[in-house]
């Protein structure tokens, strides 16, 4: 045998599977071959550092990476992407690598409508039918074959499943039948899922299950560029995402004991990438320049369950909300569409926080949008015990004033693992009100606070002791992460207050802020204010809109009027550049000095003055 096509055996842990390799493959690779959930924000480069795993049996041909500690390397830790299988090995995915359970984030809030469905059923003889109706509506030859047996067998009627919108008839039966439609957020880490009753338009359930394409990065340049670099790759990726949708529909059905083929129509929404990787078009041009402006299509995507292999009835449609512009996606339309922003009378704020922030302002006849490049800070990559909202990430934090200790929470009360979006927003406002850090994010040095240190990246606070920690590590914040958090809190900030120029209003004429997102209904909006990411609209009511998208796909569902509105949204949105606008660095810059510029800080910025360097009781 060639020795390059050698096979080698690969035992992960602790799932215990025992794969097939191909000698030189990478672990990783192996790992994506087989689905087995090993973290890579970076989608293999070597850039990132989350894939860390520990070879416990066996050899590996390691390249040297400075992303691992001298005592890593001793106790058999290696990044899966740059280790490269050379015999049987037997590999352990430590519980910081592992993609884990997401927390499950699909609630939203829905303005309540009357259901409109483009999906119908009517009772109708086989004899029309056969004439009078198929020349206003179209069907598959199955159909019409299933159709003439009945007449055969002397069936008087049938019941008829109608596509109003696409004038066609889906199915027959000679019994009544349910009719359930499955709205979709299509988002980079998660996907969001709702099983509705089409019907009565009430929402049966939700989940959440991470999007499959995360093995190929957690970012969306990676995975374009795995789309570029690799043959097939635009059909790879559609598959994984497919692949996360029938299983969100196998858990839907089992759990409400319903057939997939009663399952009639979809609905789906993500960001402009997320939908050209799930509709099959290629994304490059999306990226291909940022100099330049790139004008997308505003319309939606219709495509046929059939084609793309998704688990539904066979003749069932899948409408995709429309994008409008680079950045601004469906699941932008979707917020917009759920909050009600488009029949606001006076300019209303919406912001979607996430990998990246989007922004809207706007009211019933126009709307302005950007997206903040935010970078994935908000889900953990570049931070040093960064991790994604899963059990064991540490999601709120407290310090006490007298000991300058961490209070934290974890989600599902697990042992801290690392911490997550929330819980850095919180850390960087706690440091900053109990005067660990300075106006720039930089610890005082002599404060005598006992959990501050030095450490290999330079000052660090310890927020979980390693005694309390389920990796056996001290889980601390470093100078660094928070830059990292300050930079990327500046960003959306600078995309609130260049929304705000552009229309010449002050932060006095916002009298309402709408919150979506999954990252968003977990946000303590204190925290944010504190650290100078969402402004002080002192006048302004705020409200939590939840998962947006998917309220958007929900809407776009039961609605014909919802989907006229969508697509008249996507038309009115006006996208702005923030890397193009001649304004950006001036407002990004600002942020630097926490909490930011005054104007938008008018009240905290200088009471935060006020705050002296943290000193032991003792």
């Amino acid at each position: 045998m060639n020795e390059k096509h050698a096979k080698c055996a690969v035992r992960f842990l602790p799932h215990n599977i025992v794969v097939e390799a191909t000698r030189g493959a990478t672990i990783l690779e192996i790992a994506v071959k087989f689905g087995i959930g090993i973290r890579s924000v970076c989608g293999g480069k070597g850039l990132c550092g989350k894939c860390k795993v520990i070879v416990r049996k066996g050899r590996v041909e390691v390249k040297k990476s400075d992303l691992l500690k001298n005592e890593e390397i001793e106790k058999g830790y290696v990044l899966a992407c740059l280790a490269r299988i050379i015999e049987d090995i037997e590999v352990e995915i430590p519980i910081e690598s592992q993609i884990g359970k997401p927390k499950l984030q699909s609630s939203v809030v829905l303005p309540s409508i009357k259901p409109k469905p483009i999906i119908k059923q009517e009772i109708l003889s086989t004899h029309s039918l056969l004439s009078t109706t198929l020349s206003k509506y179209s069907l598959n030859a199955s159909i019409l074959e299933r159709l003439l047996e009945l007449e055969n067998k002397g069936v008087q009627r049938v019941f008829t499943i109608l596509n109003d919108a696409k004038k066609r008839i889906i199915d027959i039966s000679e019994t009544e039948k349910e009719l359930y439609g499955l709205a979709i957020d299509i988002g980079t880490t998660k996907i969001a899922a709702a099983l509705v009753d089409i019907a009565n338009g009430r929402v049966l359930d939700t989940i959440s299950e991470f999007n499959k394409q995360l093995i190929y990065g957690e970012d969306i340049i990676s995975r374009i560029r795995f789309v570029l670099d690799k043959k097939d790759g635009l059909k790879e990726m559609q598959k994984a995402v497919v692949e996360t949708v029938n299983t969100v529909i196998d858990i839907l059905c089992k759990r409400h004991k319903i057939p997939r083929e009663d399952i009639y129509m979809v609905t789906a929404a993500g960001n402009t990438v997320m939908t050209y990787l799930f509709v099959g078009l290629d994304p490059y041009p999306l990226i291909r320049s940022f100099k330049e402006r790139v004008e997308v299509p505003r319309t939606p995507y219709w495509l046929e369950a059939r084609d793309i292999g998704l688990s539904v009835n066979k003749n069932s449609e899948i409408y995709v909300l429309p994008c409008a512009g680079r950045f601004l996606g469906g699941d932008v339309i979707g917020d917009i569409i759920t909050s009600g922003l488009n029949f606001s009378e006076e300019p209303a704020l919406l912001i979607d926080i996430g990998t990246n922030t989007e922004v809207v302002i706007g009211c019933r006849e126009w709307f302005l949008g950007t997206t903040a490049p935010a970078g994935p800070a908000f889900e953990g990559w570049g931070l040093t015990h960064g991790v994604r909202a899963i059990a064991g990430a540490v999601e709120s934090v407290v310090i006490d004033p007298v000991t300058c200790k961490a209070i934290y929470k974890t989600i599902d009360n697990a042992k801290p693992i690392g911490i997550c979006g929330s819980g850095y927003i919180d850390l960087l406002a706690q440091l900053f009100v109990n005067g660990l850090i300075d106006f720039f994010g930089k610890f005082y040095r002599d404060c005598n606070c006992p959990y501050i240190r030095k450490g290999e990246k330079g000052y660090e606070y310890v927020v979980v002791p390693a005694e309390e920690s389920a990796t056996g590590r001290d889980i601390v914040v470093t100078e660094e992460d928070l830059y990292n958090i300050i930079d990327s809190k500046s960003s959306v900030c600078s995309a609130i207050s260049i929304l705000l120029k552009k229309m010449l209003l002050t932060l006095r004429d916002i009298r309402k802020v709408y919150v979506c997102g999954a990252f968003g209904s977990y946000l303590n909006l204190n925290s944010a204010i504190t650290i100078g990411m969402i402004p002080e609209f002192t006048f302004a009511k705020v409200e939590y809109i939840g998962n947006g998208s998917l309220g958007g796909a929900i809407l776009t569902l039961l609605s014909e009027d919802y989907r006229s509105e969508a697509e008249r949204v996507a038309k009115l949105l006006a996208p702005i550049e923030l890397l193009l606008d001649p304004d950006f660095m001036e407002e990004y810059q600002a942020g630097f000095m926490l909490p930011g510029k005054k104007e938008l800080f008018p009240t905290w910025r200088d009471a935060s003055r006020n705050i002296k360097p943290w000193k032991s009781p003792s």
